[in-house]
């Protein structure tokens, strides 16, 4: 069970750029910028993040062969810094999550390919800042 504290909701809104780690099944790395996540912390027991699938070629592979997934939480404006790993609870390309969240950016953005919102739910998640605690798990 992995809930966000509010401090890390809002820097995870503070991030323009979220970047969002992948491998293969054959450990090959794959790392791209996220403009576009929003928290789902509707459910009691975990938090999830949802992304949009808008030009995945080799994520979305990725996700396909294994569905974990990191993200990393920075900015100059965050309180912190904090490693978010997870897991791909869902893909779809309809459906109320997918509905819900492609009329909302399609209001921000138009004309994006939104082909699948991607369902992740958070796992743990780790201390990035430098010093004592680096590395650390926090939840």
């Amino acid at each position: 069970m992995v809930k966000l504290t509010p401090e890390m909701k809002a820097d995870i809104q503070k991030v323009k750029v979220l970047p969002l780690a992948t491998a293969s099944n054959d450990k090959t790395p794959n790392v791209i910028p996220i403009g576009i996540a929003e928290i789902d912390d509707s459910d009691d027991k975990d938090d999830y993040i949802h992304i949009m699938n808008n030009f995945f070629l080799k994520t979305i592979a990725n996700i396909r062969e294994n569905p974990k997934v990191a993200l990393y939480i920075w900015s100059p404006e965050t309180s912190g810094c904090i490693q978010i790993k997870g897991e791909v609870a869902e893909i779809a390309a309809k459906g109320n999550v997918y509905d819900d969240m492609t009329g909302r950016v399609a209001e921000a953005k138009p004309g994006l390919p939104m082909k699948e919102i991607i369902r992740i739910k958070i796992t743990d998640i780790f201390n990035c800042k430098g010093g004592k605690d680096a590395g650390q798990k926090i939840l």
